[in-house]
């Protein structure tokens, strides 16, 4: 066994331990989950299964934008293949260091579907830039509405400056994603670098074999984006139900808190906290952000849940959001474990 091979282990293996400790944790500890399912505090299941509703909502809008990008040029695609590529790629973000392997195990099934790479990575990549526009604009405005609220009452330091580097790290990404869409120029730079790189690795085996092959799908990208720039009724089709399921999102945490009888705060500062928790884990390179996802929801949700309901709240929407997604999607899955090389 290889050094990368011992690196990848210790780190998975430190991933669960940590995964399977805070659930431990908030599950037995001091007003855990347990202590609250042995008092008289009962559960209200609507609200419950609306939390679970808007998760599992979230995930079909972006199955159903799946078959409508690929549709346009693949009419054989079906919404059953939509929703078994959208859920493979929750399964896989899930369980990589920062959503990494999500969209490529994707692309890895669309691809055995008979859809184009360059096709199918500019619809994915299309789906990306409106989700990243329309959710920091959703951050932009609790930035606005709700800054002196959250910031005269949650004063970390450093869990500030996350939500500061993620939102800067939002913005740039799907600005550079942005530009290199639509910019020929650009691209025509990046492949000249790229074929110089490969000209110097005498290892690789046909370089220019490559690099048009490279080229050709890059061509087939801007054709697609171009595409989509032309095809007004998909755009803001797209815009609605991706506005429609960061809502849902980020309704999550909402509908669990009113479980627990709970009703003294808005649906927008809960959003907006919600708004924050995302930011600010963002930038952590773990499986499902795993300790920083937890901790940002303790900080911004205590104000609301407090000490009392929090660790139930925070295991519950955990559950929803993160483990029941991989339990959920672990199926799908398999139907990528025998991929091309």
């Amino acid at each position: 066994m290889n050094k990368k091979n011992i690196a990848v282990m210790v780190f998975n293996f430190f991933v669960i331990i940590t995964s399977v400790s805070l659930i431990v944790y908030f599950c037995v500890s001091k007003n855990g989950l347990f202590e609250l399912l042995s008092s008289d505090i009962s559960l209200n299941v609507i609200w419950l299964l609306l939390a679970i509703g808007c998760q599992i909502g979230t995930m079909l809008i972006d199955s159903f934008l799946t078959f409508l990008f690929i549709r346009q040029h693949y009419p054989q695609f079906t919404l059953s293949d939509g929703i078994k590529s959208s859920f493979i790629g929750s399964f896989y973000s899930a369980v990589t260091p920062a959503s990494s392997g999500g969209q490529p195990m994707q692309l890895v099934f669309l691809a055995k579907k008979n859809v184009e790479v360059g096709f199918s990575t500019s619809c994915m990549t299309q789906k990306f830039v409106i989700f990243q526009l329309i959710s920091t604009m959703i951050s932009v405005v609790a930035l606005i509405i709700r800054h002196e609220f959250f910031f005269s009452t949650v004063k970390i330091p450093l869990l500030w400056l996350c939500v500061v580097v993620g939102f800067t790290a939002q913005v740039v990404v799907t600005s550079g994603v942005i530009v290199i869409s639509f910019s020929r120029k650009l691209s025509d730079f990046l492949i000249r670098i790229f074929r110089k790189l490969l000209k110097k690795l005498s290892f690789i085996k046909n370089p220019e074999q490559k690099i048009e092959d490279l080229s050709q799908q890059v061509e087939m990208f801007h054709n697609a984006n171009r595409s989509l720039l032309k095809n007004p009724r998909l755009l803001g089709i797209s815009c609605v139900l991706i506005f429609i399921q960061i809502l849902g999102i980020f309704l999550v945490p909402y509908c669990i808190y009113r479980s627990f009888s709970l009703e003294n705060t808005t649906v927008v500062d809960m959003i907006c906290s919600q708004s924050f928790v995302s930011i600010a884990s963002s930038m952590i390179p773990l499986p499902g952000a795993t300790g920083a996802s937890e901790l940002a929801f303790s900080v911004f949700f205590e104000l609301f849940f407090g000490k009392r309901f929090l660790k139930s709240g925070l295991l519950l929407w955990r559950t929803i959001t993160y483990y029941g997604v991989i339990i959920l999607c672990f199926p799908f899955s398999l139907l990528t474990s025998r991929r091309k090389k």
